[in-house]
């Protein structure tokens, strides 16, 4: 009894602790907040206006203002997580774009949970020395995975921890029906994670049949998985092959650096790297066993390396879960040398080095961290090093779009002058209106020559990642062909109904060019509607007419 309240107690001090130090410092300590927080890029904010737009409308066809003004394009993204977060928000109160971010965090830490029932199977000591690595997926730079936005992939990606869970458990009644469900929920959160899901489960089993230990039941049981799987996953299958799929390939492809984005390599665990790479040759020497602890990191591993033929972004992404998937090795590793010390690990050694581990990761003890710079040349030990940020949006930006969004007609027309956040242009799409935006070279470029001008080249913004599809019937996916610069061309800005100019700006000389802009509007018969201290809206009264006078200044 003094052991298992023991392991309890390590449990629960490693939930609060990682819920306190990972989504507590990344939210601020605050479960709801006065606008989108911590949202760091566009696709934070695009999987938030969309599930907005699914509250508002439903889930079958995307906004026109999500798709430049469309209103039959099909939503072709996975419905799990935006329907989670509607559920949350509904039962909560809380704000979509709250109840979005901590869907996926909550998940995250569960998953690290998960993670060490699976590692626990194959050895309680090497479980709990396992555990505390974890709390490094909200340390920078795995953390990009909640701050960049790329949501699905760490939902998903927690659903496959599921999936190793759930084949752990095959030889209970009925297990299949778990393993469909956990499958399904990859599938319908982010179906490029279904594949690396589904490598691991070929590669488990088929070793289990080369060691001649797959059973008939086994057998039956992954073919009633399979075939459940398909029916729940059906319709949305249908979507993917006929959308994502076809515009998006698989490609053979060498790509050792994820352009643009700061991924997460193998030397950012430091000198963790030396009982990581222990535990991992230990692993190998135990592949005979069988288990899913020893299979799953394997297998994840090098899920994360087929970056190199073709899988490019998303074995990137695999690399957010790294410190869960990879802290078997570590723990394994720390495990298997102290052996020779330590002859034999009883709970109190396990729980001391626990803590030992979750202080030094926590960052209550600094040292100097390859996470929190560019890669160096000497390695060190890694810690969570990330710092509460409101990300993006700010509480004076928030309250001009969220006031075209309650003030303006449904179909009014929104044109966005230059604005420093402006270029994650999914920020936009929170107006609910359709919008388009200067191009900031020809901004700069018009400044420079010192011009106000009717026409800029003007970018209209939208999720062209996936979504430009209509569905004339159940297996027909069509994409319409767009005119030349409906995208991105030279157009009138004197054809919208609301104008917005920022009056702040990280170089002070392109706000007083907007407002030299709207001053000149102004004086055409445009109308100030709303101001505050970073954001000016005006509305013009005279829509396709003589909006600014042309000339030099």
């Amino acid at each position: 009894m003094a052991k298992i309240g023991i392991e309890k107690i390590l449990l629960l001090t490693f939930f609060i602790v990682m819920l306190y130090l990972g989504p507590g410092i990344l939210f601020d300590h605050k479960i709801k907040h006065d606008f989108p927080f911590a949202y760091g890029a566009s696709d934070a904010f695009q999987h938030q206006v969309r599930t907005e737009a699914i509250k508002d409308i439903g889930n079958r066809f995307e906004a026109p203002y999500i798709v430049k003004g469309f209103k039959d394009f099909v939503i072709i993204y996975p419905p799990v997580m935006y329907q989670l977060a509607i559920m949350l928000s509904y039962s909560s109160g809380l704000e979509i774009y709250d109840a979005i971010y901590f869907v996926v965090v909550f998940f995250a830490v569960i998953a690290a949970l998960i993670m060490y029932f699976v590692i626990k199977e194959f050895n309680k000591t090497v479980a709990i020395l396992s555990l505390p690595l974890s709390i490094l997926i909200f340390s920078f730079p795995a953390s990009t995975g909640f701050l960049w936005g790329h949501w699905p992939s760490v939902l998903s990606q927690s659903f496959v921890v599921l999936v190793f869970w759930s084949i752990l458990r095959r030889e209970i009644k009925h297990s299949f029906i778990l393993i469909a469900i956990a499958i399904s929920a990859t599938a319908l959160t982010h179906t490029s994670e279904t594949i690396f899901a589904i490598i691991f489960m070929a590669i488990f089993f088929g070793l289990r049949l080369a060691f001649k230990k797959l059973t008939k039941r086994e057998f039956i049981n992954m073919a009633l998985a399979g075939m459940i799987f398909l029916i729940i996953s059906f319709y949305y299958l249908v979507i993917f092959i006929n959308t994502w799929a076809v515009k998006q390939p698989f490609v053979f492809a060498v790509q050792p650096l994820w352009d643009g984005n700061p991924g997460f390599y193998i030397a950012g665990f430091g000198l963790l790297l030396i009982p990581i790479a222990i535990g991992l040759i230990f692993s190998i020497s135990e592949i005979k066993a069988l288990h899913v602890a020893i299979i799953a990191p394997i297998v994840m591993l090098i899920g994360s390396y087929m970056n190199y033929i073709g899988f490019e972004v998303r074995s990137f992404q695999l690399r957010f879960f790294w410190p869960i998937y990879l802290s078997f090795f570590l723990g394994f590793g720390i495990y298997a040398t102290s052996k020779f010390a330590i002859k034999k690990w009883n709970l109190m050694y396990a729980s001391a080095s626990f803590i030992i581990l979750l202080v030094l990761f926590s960052g209550i003890v600094k040292f100097p961290a390859l996470m929190q710079t560019d890669i160096q040349t000497i390695p060190y030990i890694p810690y969570l090093n990330r710092e509460t940020s409101p990300g993006l949006m700010s509480p004076f930006h928030w309250e001009s779009l969220s006031w075209i969004r309650d003030n303006t007609p449904k179909d009014a027309t929104v044109y966005f002058f230059y604005g420093d956040i402006y270029s994650q242009d999914a920020v936009l799409r929170n107006t609910k209106r359709i919008h388009q935006q200067v191009d900031p070279e020809d901004f700069v470029k018009a400044l420079q020559e010192r011009k106000i001008k009717k026409e800029y080249i003007t970018e209209f913004p939208g999720d062209t990642a996936g979504s430009f599809y209509q569905r004339p019937s159940f297996f027909h996916f069509t994409s319409p062909d767009l005119p030349s610069g409906f995208n991105f061309g030279l157009k009138s800005i004197c054809n919208f109904d609301y104008y917005v100019f920022d009056k702040v700006s990280r170089q002070n000389v392109l706000a007083q060019y907007n407002l030299l802009i709207a001053n000149e509007m102004l004086k055409k018969g445009a109308e100030v509607v709303f101001e505050n201290e970073a954001v000016v809206v005006l509305k013009s009264n005279n829509v396709g007419g003589d909006c600014i006078e042309e000339g030099n200044f």
